[in-house]
C-alpha cells in the first residue's frame, strides 16, 4: 500500500496493480470495495487487474476463482471510479472477454482489443480516443 502511494504520488512511474482474487480470502464485496476505493482515491487512471486464483502448491484448501467473482470485482472497480479494470487468468470464459479490452472511459470506444496474448490496437493515434479525442492514460511509446 505504501509503495503504491509513493509511486503514484511521484507521478514519474506508470503503476498498475494486480489483485489475485482468492475465494474465501479476499473476494468479499467489502474487501474488493476497499481495494478499489483505495486505488481510485490515488488516481482513477490506475489500471486494476483482478485475476483468478488456481489452487496449487501450499494453498489447495479452496477452489479456483469463479468467473462470476471476477466479473463482480470488475463491476466493483468501475463503481468505485476506476477507468481501467481488467480481468485475467480465465481465458476460456467468453463472458469476460470484453473486460480484457481497453475502452475510452469517456465514450466507451474500443481502443485496444485483447484475445489471450494477442493485442490489436484499434486507435489511429496511441493515447488519443478516436471517438471523442480524450487523452488515455498510459505509456504509449
Amino acid at each position: 500500500r505504501r509503495n503504491i502511494e509513493h509511486l503514484v504520488g511521484q507521478g514519474k512511474v506508470w503503476t498498475e496493480v494486480t489483485t489475485l482474487v482468492i475465494p474465501g480470502l479476499n473476494d468479499s464485496d467489502a474487501e474488493l470495495q476497499g481495494i478499489a476505493a483505495f486505488l481510485a482515491g490515488l488516481s482513477p487512471d490506475i489500471p486494476w487487474h483482478v485475476t483468478a486464483f488456481t489452487p496449487q502448491y501450499r494453498l489447495t484448501d479452496r477452489g479456483p476463482t469463479p468467473p462470476e467473482t471476477l466479473g463482480r470485482a470488475r463491476d466493483v472497480g468501475r463503481a468505485a471510479g476506476l477507468h481501467y479494470v481488467y480481468t485475467g487468468n480465465i481465458w476460456y470464459d467468453t463472458r469476460l472477454q470484453a473486460s480484457t479490452d481497453t475502452h475510452c472511459p469517456h465514450c466507451d470506444t474500443l481502443l485496444i482489443q485483447r484475445a489471450g496474448y494477442r493485442v490489436t490496437q484499434k486507435w489511429r493515434e496511441p493515447g488519443i480516443c478516436d471517438g471523442c479525442g480524450a487523452h488515455i492514460a498510459g505509456v504509449w511509446q
